[in-house]
């Protein structure tokens, strides 16, 4: 089967980045041939298939002379928000992703086209290939920028409900997709997420260290919940414990996040390089935190589990939902209600003192159970092992070839 993979953002970095590239690496299981188009900037190099099949749409370039167009308003690398975009510059970034859509298909006549963001640049995706099987991918800052850019979308995102399947993260999503879209829900299929076994694994043995260790990581901005975690673990002042900050946080942040830490040593901020490093990093700890106002499915979340860490999460209805009651009663993973929220990843400001008070609760219950040596994960390492992209892209995999069956 012939596929073809699309993506506005850098193959990596990001969630739906790094999803676009797993899927890519799990589908070559298969011997499909696959081609991509991606944006780039400042030399990036993607390796994940030969340059052949590679259509890379640079950025910061003659053609293209600002960074890559983030979904998110705040992205791990130089960026350009769809808000601050003129009428000129999305003309612009428009026309270059038509042409190298045209050329594409004078060389390649793809079965199957995944479109990942049910966005501007999916809606070209379908005008150009009008015949072919297109399946969206929704990884819900699409819906965010539905919300945030109406007269973006109603200007420029006309063909979604044209699209033949659209991949969700999780059946609540389809709810928000059909209000969003007005989509029939018999095109939506709740795939959910997946996380690398290659790279997020447990080890033979854990590491030993005098400290137990609690460890964040993602995008250093309020919408995460990183500054009242913070607030929260120094307020515990917990004697053998520390807490690393993973990330890569803009000017702006990264002095609020330095002044958050202040002069507090068992507080660490530094970044990785890749995912390779990043599950190397995450088998030195004890407990992963994810504070979230807002996710699409957390599947950090689920990378660290993979990895042996106990969990802190935010209520994230998709990731309760794909993790399921079992997994959530071991003890291995628990959830934090999150405070009311406003704008999508904004919480009321009276309910932080009880969200931090809970953050606190949950810190402390995670941290006995790390020094009681509890063995929950081995109970829980096979089902855990079912959100691999081995067995989503597997089952990606069964769909598709319905679909060029029927």
């Amino acid at each position: 089967m012939k596929l073809l993979h699309v993506l506005a953002q850098l193959p990596s970095k990001t969630g739906s980045g790094v999803y676009y590239s797993n899927m890519i690496e799990g589908f070559k299981k298969y011997n499909h041939e696959q081609k991509a188009l991606f944006a780039l900037e400042d030399s990036y190099d993607w390796d994940i298939l030969e340059k052949e099949d590679q259509y890379p749409l640079i950025f910061k370039s003659k053609a293209l002379p600002f960074p890559i167009v983030g979904m998110s308003d705040v992205m791990p690398y130089e960026s350009t928000t769809y808000s601050s975009m003129t009428e000129e510059m999305i003309h612009t970034w428009i026309g270059a992703f038509k042409d190298k859509l045209l050329n594409i298909k004078k060389d390649y006549k793809p079965d199957i086209i995944f479109a990942h963001h049910l966005w501007i640049l999916t809606s070209i995706v379908r005008e150009i290939f009008p015949e072919t099987k297109i399946i969206g991918i929704c990884h819900n800052t699409d819906l965010r920028q539905c919300d945030l850019n109406p007269q973006i979308k109603e200007k420029y995102v006309r063909n979604i409900n044209d699209l033949d399947y659209i991949f969700s993260a999780s059946e609540e999503q389809k709810h928000e997709i059909k209000k969003v879209y007005g989509l029939d829900k018999k095109k939506m299929i709740a795939v959910g997420g997946g996380f690398n076994q290659d790279i997020f694994y447990i080890p033979d043995k854990k590491h030993k260290s005098d400290k137990i260790k609690l460890v964040f990581c993602g995008k250093i901005d309020p919408s995460k919940g990183i500054y009242e975690l913070v607030e929260a673990y120094k307020e515990l002042d917990l004697d053998g414990v520390s807490l690393d900050i993973i990330g890569n946080p803009d000017e702006n942040n990264k002095k609020k996040i330095e002044n958050h830490i202040k002069n507090d040593t068992s507080i660490r901020l530094y970044n990785v390089k890749n995912q390779i490093e990043l599950g190397d990093e995450l088998r030195k700890k004890d407990i992963f935190l994810m504070p979230s106002y807002y996710e699409g499915l957390g599947l950090m979340a689920i990378e660290s589990l993979a990895c042996g860490l106990y969990v802190i999460s935010t209520e994230i209805e998709a990731l309760k939902t794909l993790l399921g009651k079992e997994i959530e009663d071991s003890g291995i993973i628990k959830y934090v209600p999150l405070p009311r929220i406003y704008d999508i990843d904004k919480p009321v400001k009276e309910d932080l003192p009880k969200f931090k008070e809970d953050l606190k609760e949950a810190i402390l219950f995670q941290v006995n159970n790390v020094k009681e040596k509890k063995e929950c994960h081995k109970k829980m390492e096979d089902k855990i092992k079912d959100f691999s992209w081995e067995g989503l892209v597997g089952k990606m995999n069964d769909i598709i070839d319905s679909i060029i069956n029927k």
